[in-house]
């Protein structure tokens, strides 16, 4: 059985990252690899099972190639780790690793406009890269800038579409993002202040804002208060069958993260892709998204409408809650263009990495 090592320094975040990295070591096993997760310790793989609603039994947690991935190990260190294996799926922290295995390839989340590291020493990591892959064309567009084009490739992140299913929908607006994302502000205070400005115009409707949240609920406490007398409810950490009785039920799906931000100068603040936007699209949600970063590969015309600022955002939402006909084209279309981003088509671009 072929073997492949996978490191990914963020597990922990359970964002939308770690769940492409889980989905690619699934990827794996179904193309009969033994998978070693390099991470230190087995209950962060039981939080993701909860999250994401994968079963992540036939995993391995390597706890001794975790220490040697995440610390400083020599280059004989490193190269005994990773000969050992036929593929190493390494997910880059904005620098490049050293690696030997006979298939090395190095995943890029973050649009990171500059890489750590001396160039000579990244030359010669780079030379032993097999490919580079990147989650959306703005970061492949933003890193080619300092690696090479002929080595990269854009695998989008896997949604699975078939656990989400549109259902009776409802006066509701849904925003779904992490409360503490370690690379960018999910913006859930612009869809607040946008929410107040809309209110007098959408009548019966009300705002759910939910996501994970792994440090405190002190970081909610500012949203909250901003929330006050506003038909608005706030869901910490909720488990993937609520999840997806809030997608099904939802008309409109809000992302705002990158608001404010020039995302040619500032690209890493952005949303690098939109994995949400996709979940909310496939059960019939209208996204109305912010014009950055990934999101304008999802969303195009006819499947969703895209934003500048919050009085755009007021004036695009004002045009679905007032049009059934123009939602419900919205609508439909939003979940075709969702099946571009299947799992199973995720899986069948991995083959090509093989």
């Amino acid at each position: 059985m072929k073997k492949a090592l996978v490191f990914d320094p963020y597990i922990d975040t359970l964002g939308g990252g770690e769940r492409y990295v889980l989905s690619f070591c699934l990827g794996l096993i179904k193309y009969g690899y033994q998978v070693d997760l390099a991470w230190k310790d087995t209950e962060d793989l039981k939080s993701a099972e909860k999250r994401f609603g994968f079963d992540l039994s036939k995993i391995n947690v390597d706890k001794k190639a975790y220490s040697l991935c995440a610390g400083k190990s020599s280059i004989l260190e490193r190269y005994d780790l990773t000969t050992d294996y036929d593929l190493v799926f390494w997910v880059s922290d904005g620098s490049l690793p050293l690696l030997f295995s006979k298939n090395n390839l190095v995943h890029f989340q973050v649009p990171f406009v500059r890489l750590g590291g001396n160039f000579l020493a990244n030359l010669i990591k780079s030379s032993m890269v097999h490919q580079y892959i990147y989650n959306s064309e703005f970061t492949r567009k933003i890193i080619e800038r300092s690696l090479p084009k002929d080595k990269g490739t854009v695998l989008y992140p896997p949604i699975d579409i078939e656990q989400f299913k549109p259902g009776k929908k409802e006066k509701i607006i849904l925003s779904v993002s992490r409360f503490d994302s370690p690379s960018h502000s999910k913006r859930q205070d612009v869809l607040i202040r946008a929410f107040r400005e809309l209110l007098p115009s959408a009548k019966g409707y009300k705002l759910i804002v939910t996501g994970g949240l792994k440090g405190s609920k002190s970081v909610v406490t500012p949203l909250v208060k901003l929330a006050q007398g506003l038909p608005v409810e706030i869901i910490i950490n909720p488990d993937f069958n609520k999840l997806k009785q809030l997608y099904s039920h939802a008309k409109i799906f809000w992302h705002a993260a990158g608001y404010g931000i020039d995302d040619e100068r500032e690209p890493e603040k952005v949303e690098h892709f939109g994995m949400t936007t996709v979940e909310a699209m496939s059960a019939g949600c209208v996204p109305i998204v912010i014009a950055k970063g990934g999101q304008k590969e999802i969303v195009s015309k006819g499947n969703g409408l895209l934003f500048e600022d919050i009085p755009n955002l007021v004036d695009q939402t004002k045009k679905i809650i007032h049009d059934n006909e123009l939602a419900e084209s919205f609508s439909k279309s939003a979940v075709k263009r969702a099946g571009k981003y299947s799992f199973s088509n995720f899986v069948k671009q991995i083959n090509n990495l093989l």
